[in-house]
């Protein structure tokens, strides 16, 4: 562990090696960018640069990137024959003094090879996407203008657009001037006054439906320019409404927008962050839906996250594209309340832990990533989650006081994960080593097994003995410096949260609590990244009530509360006799119920490989194809107790559907593939749906059998899931006369024993 007099130094070491990177590592640094583009004919288009640089070194020659040909060039004043523009000749210009390179060159569309990032000239709409998924390097400046196209060398620009007739300029930074020619067309200029680096530079020219409006937050009032093609300029307005709950709350959370205005254009291609001249997807300009909003802030949100603060290479994109992913989660908070934003997160949880180590090919570390997976899931959504674990870790108040200094002290800059690390931990007064040597270093998650003793540590009824254990989803490593939240419930609702920290790797100790527990809830804030998703079910009167983040559901007829832990990790304790494999996943039910509510729980399976599921892989390495249905089993242990196989039944297909059983307790659950000969268990035959006849022609009547003797409700949905018939008390095989038009449909049959679902063709 470093004291934080270890901490200073280091960060001192830091700052002062990120200052004299480039003496060290490079020969020059741009400091000025002047260009002129005449994209009055479309592609190609004549470009006129010039770049005020200074030696940081004295070297022969220095290199600019340019996707173009170039015409001529002059390096201080002085013309260049047979330029090459790898290699300008610098000999004889002083380090540390300014000078000149003029480039004339011809440009064109272009892409790179991912077909994203670049230069586009679409029918309606000319415009540049700065960074190219597949490109190396991925800052794509290059494909619009000369330059040291990289993180690092940052520097201001001035923009000088000579429009297509009739059309008009949006670009990056503050307008200077615009004026209408003879001929149509128009020249207009633009000074991005704050240094940034190239892929952050945005040119746009179109016949734009132009809104103009302004932000009022924390530190000013903003202008809001929003440019679009024949969309509704009311359902506009409507899509971009929020930014004034969202600003304020990013300039609370991250500190002031630095960047004079807030704008964006609509786009054919997508969405990047370019400073004030942000690219959203054409589709999202006019939207309100999840997608769209998250996305118009989370490219905002890379104001503070990349534009402000850049990471230092691509290595540490998580930095920028996870702390922009994780702003739009904060956005949601500020306009829909915390409960929303949790279930938000929770959602993209769960994604995380069920898909990304799939589609980035393993688990791996968010620092030092690998080229071909910058802008991978890895980076995105768990950099998100890390950023939302650390705020839980450190605190909502120092994390953000401790952001706020960051982006203070390091603005305009660039920073790694060693520099963020050190940072971040003299900033909040925590040190933060094992933190980051675990989320950030190392791969994969962390999952904490907590179980307690209520009311029996010295006999004293308001002592807790509790025991927290983890295992790694992903990685060997263990988590140190160990910080994870529980909350104690009474039996009349009150509740006590403690944070049990520890820098072992399990704690068991005793609690003493201003009630007597009747349960806990591990993380019930949901402020861990943790691999478990967790959910509430409140159940009364008999209705099924779903925890989708949970794979689980649950009903009961009297009022209770039922809390759902569920966990990424292999299930805890020895398996009974002839289980051949479990899911690697379990499920942790806490509350204070007993039998007597007769709790009915249904568990989610997925077949491996079955794509056509909402959460594909949910199963991946458990249930196969070769697997049997009806060998899957249901096992139980109370806490701390012996694992058991539960009396259970099966809704769905073999491909998906839930594990079904009734009066269930508080403890944990998971799924298991059992060898019934072994062990003497007979697994119950699944109930199915059988429609007859199917397809079923015009005049014919319908029979629906289950071989179950309670009665069902039987409903039928067409394909966009509008329910278009149903009856209640239908018995097993009786004829139905559902009047019912040529198509598919869907059959729902279900009552407090089933819920199954099968395909119908009405010819």
């Amino acid at each position: 562990m470093k004291t934080l007099k270890q901490i200073f130094t280091g960060l001192c070491m830091v700052l002062v090696t990120s200052a004299v990177w480039g003496q060290t590592t490079d020969s020059v640094d741009v400091k000025d960018y002047d260009i002129a583009l005449d994209l009055s004919a479309g592609s190609p288009f004549k470009g006129d640069a010039t770049l005020t640089l200074s030696l940081l070194r004295p070297c022969a020659s220095i290199g600019l990137e340019l996707v173009g040909t170039v015409d001529s060039v002059e390096v201080a004043g002085v013309r260049v024959s047979n330029p090459d523009l790898t290699a300008l000749p610098t000999a004889g210009i002083a380090a540390g003094s300014d000078f000149t390179v003029r480039v004339w060159y011809t440009g064109r569309q272009n892409a790179e090879s991912g077909g994203w990032g670049g230069f586009w000239f679409d029918a309606n709409c000319h415009y540049n996407l700065g960074v190219g998924f597949e490109a190396d390097p991925h800052s794509m400046g290059r494909s619009v203008f000369p330059c040291r196209d990289n993180f690092t060398d940052k520097a201001t620009y001035t923009l000088r657009v000579k429009t297509k007739a009739g059309w008009t300029a949006e670009c990056g930074g503050m307008l200077q001037s615009r004026t209408a020619n003879a001929d149509g067309t128009e020249s207009s200029v633009w000074r991005i006054g704050q240094e940034v680096p190239t892929y952050l530079v945005s040119v746009s020219q179109a016949a734009w439906d132009k809104i103009e409006d302004s932000v009022v937050s924390q530190y000013g009032t903003y202008p809001l320019s929003i440019g679009h093609q024949g969309r509704s300029e009311t359902n506009v307005r409507n899509a971009f409404a929020e930014l004034d709950s969202v600003v304020p709350m990013f300039e609370r959370c991250f500190g002031p927008y630095r960047w004079g205005r807030i704008g964006y254009i609509a786009t054919a291609k997508g969405s990047m962050e370019h400073v004030n001249n942000i690219a959203l997807d054409a589709s999202l300009v006019a939207s309100m839906s999840e997608r769209a909003q998250s996305t118009i802030a989370h490219e905002l949100g890379h104001a503070w996250f990349g534009n402000l603060v850049t990471c230092a290479t691509s290595g540490d994109m998580w930095i920028n594209e996870g702390g922009a992913s994780f702003c739009s989660e904060v956005a949601m908070e500020s306009v829909q309340g915390r409960a929303a934003s949790d279930d938000y997160y929770q959602r993209n949880l769960e994604s995380v832990l069920r898909t990304t180590h799939l589609t980035d090919h393993g688990y791996r570390p968010l620092h030092g990533m690998p080229h071909d997976y910058t802008y991978g899931s890895t980076t995105y959504e768990k950099g998100w989650m890390v950023w939302h674990s650390l705020r839980g870790y450190l605190g909502e108040e120092v994390f953000y006081n401790a952001l706020n200094r960051l982006m203070a002290s390091c603005a305009f800059g660039n920073i790694d994960a060693y520099g963020l690390r050190d940072s971040l931990s003299l900033y909040s007064g925590t040190d933060l080593t094992d933190f980051f040597d675990f989320h950030v270093f190392g791969k994969g998650f962390v999952d904490y097994h907590v179980t307690s003793t209520l009311g029996l540590a010295g006999c004293n009824p308001h002592s807790l003995n509790v025991m927290i254990s983890q295992q790694g989803v992903g990685t060997d490593s263990v988590m140190r410096s160990i910080k994870v939240p529980i909350t104690f419930f009474s039996a009349n609702g009150d509740t006590a949260k403690m944070w049990f920290t520890t820098n072992d790797t399990a704690l068991d100790v005793v609690f003493s609590l201003p009630f007597v527990a009747t349960h806990f809830v591990l993380d019930y804030d949901k402020e861990l990244s943790d691999a478990a998703t967790v959910g509430e079910a409140h159940t009364q009167g008999g209705s099924l009530v779903s925890v989708p983040t949970a794979h689980a559901a649950f009903r009961s007829q009297a009022a209770t509360d039922i809390y759902v832990e569920h966990h990424w990790g292999r299930p805890w304790g020895t398996l009974p006799e002839g289980t051949v494999r479990t899911a690697r996943r379990y499920w942790a039910l806490r509350g204070a119920w007993d039998r007597e509510a007769a709790v009915e729980g249904r568990f989610r399976y997925v077949r491996r490989g079955y794509s056509s599921s909402n959460y594909p892989n949910l199963d991946n390495g458990f249930y196969a194809q070769s697997a049997s249905r009806d060998s899957i089993v249901l096992l139980y242990r109370p806490e701390r107790g012996e694992w058991q196989v539960l009396p259970y039944r099966l809704t769905g297909t073999a491909n998906e559907g839930f594990v079904v059983a009734d009066s269930l307790l508080p403890g944990e659950y998971t799924l298991a593939i059992i060898d019934t000969s072994a062990v003497g268990i007979t697994a119950p035959r699944a109930a199915e749906a059988n429609l007859f006849p199917n397809p079923l022609k015009r005049g014919e009547v319908l029979s629906v059998t289950t071989g179950q003797a309670a009665p069902y409700e039987v409903a039928i949905f067409d394909a966009e899931g509008r329910q278009v018939w149903a009856k209640k008390g239908v018995r097993d095989g009786e004829k139905l006369r559902p009047a019912l038009g040529k198509g598919t449909y869907f059959v729902r049959i279900e009552n407090k024993f089933i819920s199954l679902q099968s395909k119908l063709i009405q010819l």
